[in-house]
């Protein structure tokens, strides 16, 4: 059956068949239940999406719930054998009816164009979800046909910008060590390159021209795919494409398409536990998440479930429940600062305020920090019981915290600002040790004079910023 044999979404096709965007999926799951099946559905960009708008079309694709696992085949497209993927899809079924193949994460429509879109997909979730950002490093990398121990042995972050831009295709970054972190904790393993520099591309565009069997069907999901590349040109006027992308800047219009998405998802996932979202609960749950779909969708599931009975979730659910990622930037900021990790330092600060983060709202959290610090400082020095820096968590949680509570409780009382997991406070105790109280109370004065600029010099706020930390080598 050839590629054109199967009816066309649109009926008088321009050369290229239309893109179907994310708001248009309801109308093509409708098209595809009246019968209009195309034999490839591509769809493209943010990962999560591809992976639920995929399952919607398998749902759609094969209605028959209990056929389904022996009429699905899942293949990983970092693993790929696109002869053996090709062989599947021109088998003839032995019982007829559909069969779907479904590649996920595919490497066919990469290329080096795609290179520095993995770089900052990276880059970004390498401050909260480093497994992923080792997967988009090791796709990265297979582009480069090198390996992790490629990039240690051949001290890759060390190349000059023309190596750099020879071997990957996009100008060095200012900084590669949180890369450099990352990938020397991933054992070597064969990194695949992307789809055979275009022989496995030909040889899927070749089985595609030739016709697949009736009601075989190919999903391809990628997050990024070069558009000029020949597989990509020949799937726009032959296949189904569908555009899952989101702007991930920090524009007025990329945060509201991203807050808008984010929001959708929060409200269909407690929808699926007969629950809604409080209006004033919305905001303070984006804000402590960020822009990670995956993250929002889990943590909402954890807020159906904490409710119990509950249809509504409000914002003390969300304060019990949701993680304070901000809170957990200041505090690496502080470290940054106090420990004089200059670079370290500078690097977190432009990536909060380029998160929108107002230089005022981080000198209150950096002054809020170092006062619990300062406070922490005040209880361990004053224990009867020595704190050690050495002791491992356990037996801090074990032995040292509940004689400090028992000890503080006969005495002054518990301070409220030690509420919280036991971890945190021992991050807390660890930190303050390092610190003389001089050192401190010389931070605190540094953070007024910050503020007093901010809001009366006419200095811009990250030169005001940057000093800050510039000056803070006067304290170690």
């Amino acid at each position: 059956m050839k590629l054109s044999a199967i009816p066309p979404l649109n009926p008088n096709p321009d050369p290229a068949m239309p893109i179907i965007q994310r708001q248009e999926i309801t109308k093509l799951l409708s098209r595809i239940g009246d019968g209009e099946i195309a034999p490839v559905y591509l769809l493209v960009g943010e990962r999560y999406l591809c992976r639920e708008t995929a399952g919607q079309l398998i749902t759609a694709l094969l209605p028959e719930e209990e056929e389904r696992p022996a009429r699905l085949t899942v293949i990983d497209g970092e693993r790929e054998d696109p002869a053996r993927t090709l062989a599947g899809l021109r088998t003839y079924s032995l019982f007829g009816g559909r069969r779907v193949h479904q590649v996920v994460d595919s490497r066919l429509l990469f290329s080096k164009t795609v290179a520095k879109t993995l770089w900052e997909k990276a880059e970004k979730a390498a401050e909260t979800e480093k497994k992923e950002a080792a997967r988009l490093l090791l796709a990265m990398l297979g582009l480069a046909g090198l390996t992790p121990a490629d990039w240690r042995q051949e001290q890759i972050a060390g190349l000059a910008a023309g190596a750099w831009q020879k071997l990957f295709g996009f100008t060095k970054p200012a900084d590669t060590s949180w890369a450099e972190a990352i990938l020397a904790e991933i054992d070597d393993q064969p990194v695949a390159a992307p789809a055979g520099a275009g022989d496995a591309a030909e040889a899927y565009i070749a089985a595609l021209e030739k016709g697949l069997p009736p009601g075989n069907i190919l999903l391809l999901l990628a997050e990024t795919a070069d558009r000029r590349k020949k597989l990509y040109k020949y799937l726009e006027k032959n296949a189904v494409i569908i555009d899952l992308s989101v702007d991930a800047g920090s524009s007025a219009p990329a945060r509201r398409e991203q807050k808008e998405l984010l929001a959708d998802l929060a409200r269909r996932t407690l929808a699926g536990f007969g629950k809604k979202l409080a209006a004033d609960a919305l905001e303070p749950l984006l804000e402590r998440i960020g822009f990670h779909p995956v993250a929002v969708v889990m943590e909402t599931e954890k807020l159906a479930l904490y409710v119990g009975e509950r249809t509504t979730v409000d914002r003390d659910d969300v304060d019990a429940m949701v993680g304070r990622t901000r809170e957990e930037a200041i505090f690496e900021l502080s470290e940054a600062y106090s420990s004089g990790k200059l670079e370290q330092g500078l690097l977190l600060l432009e990536r909060l305020q380029q998160g929108g983060m107002h230089p005022l709202a981080i000198l209150g959290g950096l002054r809020n920090h170092l006062r619990k610090l300062l406070l922490t400082r005040a209880v361990i020095d004053g224990a009867a019981t020595a704190f050690n820096p050495g002791t491992p968590f356990p037996a801090f949680q074990k032995n040292y915290l509940p004689r400090l509570k028992e000890e503080r409780e006969r005495g002054r009382g518990w301070p409220a600002a030690f509420a919280g997991h036991p971890y945190a406070l021992y991050q807390l105790c660890l930190q303050a040790a390092r610190l003389p109280p001089a050192r401190l109370r010389g931070m605190l004065a540094d953070l007024l004079r910050a503020e007093a600029r901010l809001k009366g010099s006419g200095l811009p706020a990250a030169t005001v910023m940057s000093a800050l930390f510039l000056g803070g080598a006067n304290h170690r």
